[in-house]
């Protein structure tokens, strides 16, 4: 008996979990974000090209992070983090970055879709902190044969901007 009850309890979660070979390709969501470091560059909403060509183009901004989420589904919360904290004259200083984001794939047999979205915090307790509220955006999917990385959001008081696309390698 307590064989059957073990079974039927782990075909039930095999049940309840996500059945993800019959959904569509599972996509990995790449995040980039930049500040600038020269004041007259300026970003663009969409930077066409392979992950090269995109960094090329950034040249007038340094990287702040850069992230590759693999294996992406449907509803997917991603978590982005990356901060210090330090000791300071003036006490402990969280300087980084900090963002949840979720992820929509609202794909067909015949089209891919897919948005994200979510919130983001620039922490610098010392100076300012920044709160990006990133509402949802389509991305582009590399896929389909354009490599394109789309700008989802531009703080243009502090120089920083979010880049994201799909791709499934």
């Amino acid at each position: 008996m307590r064989f059957v009850r073990y079974n039927v309890f782990t075909l039930a979660l095999l049940l309840a979990m996500p059945f993800v070979s019959g959904a569509a390709e599972l996509r990995h969501v790449n995040v980039a974000i930049f500040q600038k470091v020269d004041a007259n560059f300026e970003f663009e909403a969409i930077v066409l090209g392979k992950f090269s060509s995109f960094i090329t183009a950034m040249q007038g901004s340094q990287v702040l992070l850069l992230s590759h989420t693999r294996n992406a589904v449907d509803g997917d919360v991603i978590n982005i983090q990356q901060d210090v904290l330090r000791d300071s004259s003036e006490g402990l200083n969280d300087i980084g970055i900090n963002c949840h984001m979720t992820f929509r794939d609202f794909s067909t047999s015949d089209n891919t879709s897919f948005e994200l979205g979510g919130l983001c915090k620039l922490l610098d307790s010392l100076n300012s902190n920044v709160t990006a509220i990133i509402p949802m955006a389509s991305l582009p999917d590399t896929e389909q044969g354009i490599d394109a990385w789309v700008e989802l959001y531009e703080d243009e008081a502090n120089g920083i901007a979010f880049y994201a696309n799909v791709s499934s390698d």
